[in-house]
């Protein structure tokens, strides 16, 4: 006696079939968010790196003029060595990739003389933010 068999499930190959499918259908939902999430990080880390860049200028313009470009030509700070205004070491691991450096140089123009100053902010060996800024001497 044949017994009747009952065809209404998928077979196996069915299966891999619909896995597969829908496995590429949702790498198409979800590759924007990854792509989103990292320029949200880049964002955040050129946003960090605007403010140390800023916050050195802001250092360096207090400074004596006279004494800038000898205190500040060739500075650096290390990957995971930035420290604040008052030079204590920023110990949040937000700042851990950063490093900063500076250059300096006295220019005249005329009768007006001036020094460029250069910071270069990295974030994790790449150049994240590039500020020059020209300082005056004081009348």
């Amino acid at each position: 006696m044949e017994r009747g068999r009952n065809n209404s499930g998928f077979t196996l190959a069915e299966a891999l079939i619909a896995m597969t499918i829908l496995g590429v259908a949702s790498l198409g939902v979800i590759l924007p968010f990854s792509s989103g999430a990292a320029a949200q990080a880049e964002g955040a880390n050129r946003a960090i790196a605007g403010k140390l860049g800023s916050d050195l200028i802001e250092r360096i313009s207090t400074t004596t003029y006279a004494n800038i470009v000898s205190t500040w030509n060739g500075y650096s700070e290390a990957m995971g060595q930035v420290t604040d205004a008052a030079g204590a070491l920023f110990t949040d691991p937000l700042y851990s990739k950063f490093s900063r450096s500076v250059t300096a140089s006295s220019t005249t123009q005329g009768a007006t003389t001036a020094v460029w100053v250069t910071v270069t902010v990295n974030y994790n060996g790449h150049k994240v933010l590039h500020i020059k800024t020209m300082i005056g001497k004081p009348f």
